[in-house]
């Protein structure tokens, strides 16, 4: 529900945006992926001159594992296509229909089957060498980093994932909606097969178990927080990022100033406003540099060098700061 006032309030207030909502694009695609009602891909294509070679953002909604659909985020593909990204909002199966697992599944399928059929069908938009991006929200990013580090051998064509405002540990996620009175209403126990699998399905846990050869087929981390997040802690992309520095997984962390646990999807709705940390999204995942407004800028698609590359360092975040936020330790 968070997502769909974060709509109206946009809606009432800018009435041109409800064509995005109800038909976002004429180039839009929708495609099937599996069996299931759920197993859909919502595509919204680049709308640069970069051509069908633009990076994929495919997209994991978030729900606390219970709800949400790809339409709910149909603003967000908007935004990103106008932005230099091909992005696909995967539909996948929700508790109680599946649970963590079937979720993990799911997403692991779609991804396949973007791979599989880039520039073919209904995919036909998308660039055969485009490079595929996975991201997530909250809930949504449990799912996207848990199916990467547990999947990584039958994903090796991911090029990066990035977390936002995601619950990575599930144990510490739990107390404080205890704390709150909200655990017993949340799907959180029940979609992850109850306190005892909790460890079993926290990625910062997952992360500190992985072999040397596991983790040096991992791509590219980064983990975006908001620091007024009240529903997810930042202190969950925290201790996320901790483990990725023990581990030698290459991960960069950034809290976000003044931005809420929705905040950090919903304010991307707004296709007029400026964000110092999509910027940063675009960076990380080399897209071409574009206004708002969809004209291209003069400079050419940036692309993140091997050894510039940011990992996360406790030691080093006490004196780093972004244009989004500071970087937390």
């Amino acid at each position: 529900m968070t997502y769909l006032s974060g709509f109206f309030q946009l809606a009432f207030t800018k009435t041109s945006y409800l064509r995005h909502f109800l038909r976002p694009s004429p180039h839009q695609q929708t495609a099937k992926y599996g069996p299931h009602g759920s197993h859909i891909l919502e595509v919204f294509p680049c709308e640069h001159k970069l051509g069908k070679d633009a990076p994929v953002l495919a997209f994991v909604h978030g729900g606390a594992w219970g709800s949400g659909h790809p339409y709910m985020y149909r603003l967000l593909g908007v935004r990103l296509a106008m932005e230099g990204f091909h992005c696909v909002l995967i539909g996948y199966r929700t508790y109680p229909c599946a649970d963590i697992c079937g979720q993990i599944d799911d997403v692991q399928e779609a991804l396949k089957y973007m791979y599989a059929n880039l520039a073919k069908g209904t995919l036909s938009v998308l660039g055969k060498n485009s490079p595929i991006y996975l991201s997530g929200h909250s809930s949504g990013a449990h799912v996207a980093t848990h199916t990467m580090l547990k999947r990584s051998t039958a994903l090796p064509f991911i090029q990066g994932v990035i977390g936002l405002a995601g619950p990575y540990h599930l144990r510490s996620q739990y107390l404080c909606e205890q704390a709150k009175g909200v655990h017993e209403m949340s799907p959180l126990k029940a979609a992850n097969r109850g306190e005892s699998k909790f460890d079993e399905h926290s990625p910062s846990l997952i992360l500190e178990k992985l072999d040397g050869k596991t983790i040096r087929k991992l791509p590219r981390f980064m983990l975006l927080h908001g620091q007024s997040d009240a529903t997810v802690p930042p202190a969950q992309s925290e201790r996320m990022a901790e483990a990725a520095a023990k581990s030698g997984v290459r991960c960069r962390m950034e809290i976000l100033e003044g931005v809420t646990h929705a905040g950090i999807v919903t304010d991307l709705f707004d296709l007029e406003r400026k964000f110092g940390y999509l910027e940063t999204i675009k960076r990380f995942c080399g897209a071409c540099v574009a206004t708002v407004a969809g004209q291209e800028e003069k400079q050419p698609m940036i692309q993140l060098q091997q050894g510039k590359e940011q990992t996360y360092r406790q030691a080093e975040s006490k004196k780093k700061t972004s244009r989004d936020g500071a970087i937390r330790k």
